[in-house]
């Protein structure tokens, strides 16, 4: 399983245009399913998407995150316990989620009524086995699963599944909306899963291509419209939105900011850009255990230096906004007190001018293995050594970038590019004590007594919380959050009813169809 694949989040951390859809019939408004012209849905049809894809494609359910076309393939065969929109989640094989007292047991009502497309009932069975496969397995999932009692865990009839936890979590319900694909309990044979999801595979070949039919028998409201939908796989962003343009695709996900700026004048597309609680946070990420930033000075001298209306015009060609060294803005759970960082680069200079910093040196470990962290990295080396902070770059090979973690997370300051997660989800990944990457290194006693009682707030106080851990990032952190980077798609006109549902890059296809 490929890092970069945890990283871009499975779940995650990973909402729509005002409510939840990517392509609706306003043009990109709204939520659910828009109207045709005629007022309803066209049914029918085959939809051509195109997403990256690897030799590493796989149709295994526990593989499903490797590649952004097996992600959107998974969740048209698999449903999952439940998705995010609008930071909160929205259940799908759960009927509801509820926690006791102090959040250490989460009760799942399983939905009745729903069937695998081989003609068995789901059951509470099937969803406590697939928990317990995705918790102790090589997965994505396992990392949002790691506080889950697996062995005391029990489904208490057929509709009912009691999770007990190791400690309490009072945002367990976030990790069960990220990306749990359901699948009967005893499989072993993975990559044949029947799924409870709106479409069947039909076909498929490594790399290139797979088709998909509609279940007739689906269980959800509304889709499947389309009757089939046939999912390529193209690597290149630029060849995506060429066969976009040349009528080979309907669909085209992680299309580039460079070559859809073009376009924007194209009336035989429809450009749309992720909702700003879905952009990606590129981050300067400092090792607060390395030298020189177990000084406290050397970490303000950085965020001084970084000026971040240059870095949305020039790394994300002005699209972008300027983020103030927190993740998850635009989410309901950010703490939108927090103060912008003013770029001052000569009170960066001075910060570095005396003791044991004077004449220090800075190499940021970065790669270009997406659009935006070489690209930031470079634009810095001008900007810190303006302030005297004598920047250099050390670029990595792509294919090493992530597969030598113990290098990267040594490395004193190196470039993050964190992708959309449930807030309370993104900060347990990154920082206290059971962070799966902890880039600004090992977290001290202080902020680990506030990532605990974070997990253990229910209720209204969960917020609090979450602006607790943020404050305290935020003013004693290593990450210096400097600018929000937008993902963009392309369609035809005629596409309609793609969903996001958390994930812009890899989005739900269950519901789309091709208006007349």
């Amino acid at each position: 399983m490929e890092r970069r694949s945890v990283l871009r989040g499975v779940g995650g951390g990973l909402a729509a245009l005002a409510a939840g859809g990517l392509l609706t019939g306003c043009g990109g408004g709204g939520g659910g399913v828009a109207a045709a012209d005629d007022g309803k849905p066209r049914r029918g049809g085959r939809l051509r998407a195109a997403f990256t894809g690897s030799s590493a494609e796989s149709t295994s359910v526990i593989q499903a995150t490797a590649t952004p076309v097996d992600y959107v393939r998974a969740r048209l065969v698999w449903d999952t316990i439940g998705e995010i929109d609008g930071s909160k989640p929205v259940w799908r094989v759960a009927e509801s989620v509820e926690h006791n007292g102090d959040a250490t047991v989460w009760t799942v009502r399983v939905r009745d009524g729903i069937t695998f497309s081989d003609g068995r009932a789901l059951t509470a069975d099937d969803v406590l086995f697939t928990l317990r496969t995705f918790a102790t397995q090589p997965t994505t999932q396992s990392a949002f699963l790691a506080g889950l009692d697996t062995k005391a865990s029990k489904a208490r009839d057929k509709r009912t599944v009691e999770l007990r936890l190791k400690s309490p979590d009072g945002f367990f319900d976030l990790a069960l909306a990220q990306s749990m694909f359901v699948f009967p309990d005893g499989t072993k044979d993975f990559a044949k899963a029947p799924g409870s999801g709106p479409f069947v595979l039909k076909t498929w070949s490594r790399g290139r291509s797979s088709l998909l039919t509609a279940r007739k028998d689906y269980w959800g409201s509304g889709g499947p419209y389309l009757d089939e939908i046939e999912l390529l796989s193209v690597t290149e962003a630029e060849a995506r939105l060429n066969g976009l343009k040349a009528g080979q695709f309907d669909y085209a996900g992680a299309l580039s900011l460079t070559a859809t700026r073009a376009e924007a004048g194209n009336s035989r597309l429809r450009i749309t850009t992720a909702p700003r609680e879905l952009w990606g946070e590129l981050a300067f990420s400092m090792n607060l255990s390395a030298t020189p930033f177990t000084h406290s000075e050397a970490v303000q001298a950085v965020r001084y230096a970084i000026d971040r209306e240059a870095m949305v015009r020039t790394v994300t060609l002005g699209r972008g906004e300027v983020a103030d060294d927190a993740m998850g803005r635009h989410q309901t759970w950010y703490d939108s007190s927090l103060p912008r960082v003013e770029h001052d680069p000569d009170r960066a200079r001075r910060l570095m001018s005396s003791g044991a910093l004077k004449g220090m040196k800075l190499s940021i470990r970065t790669s270009n293995y997406e659009f935006g962290p070489l690209e930031a990295a470079t634009a810095f080396v001008e900007q810190g050594n303006s302030a005297g902070l004598g920047v250099a770059v050390d670029k990595v090979p792509a294919s090493d970038f992530y597969t030598d973690m113990k290098s990267l997370l040594a490395a004193p300051i190196k470039t993050s590019f964190y992708h959309p997660l449930p807030l309370p989800l993104a900060l347990s990944t990154y920082y206290g004590p059971k962070a799966s990457y902890a880039f600004t290194g090992p977290s001290d006693d202080t902020l680990n007594g506030l990532m605990s009682a974070m997990h253990a707030a229910v209720g209204d106080r969960r917020t609090r919380a979450v602006h607790d851990v943020q404050q305290y990032l935020y003013a004693h952190g290593g990450d210096a959050v400097f600018v929000r980077v937008p993902t963009v798609a392309g369609a035809t006109p005629a596409v309609r009813g793609v969903q996001a549902y958390g994930f812009f890059d890899y989005p739900s296809l269950r519901d789309a169809y091709l208006a007349s």
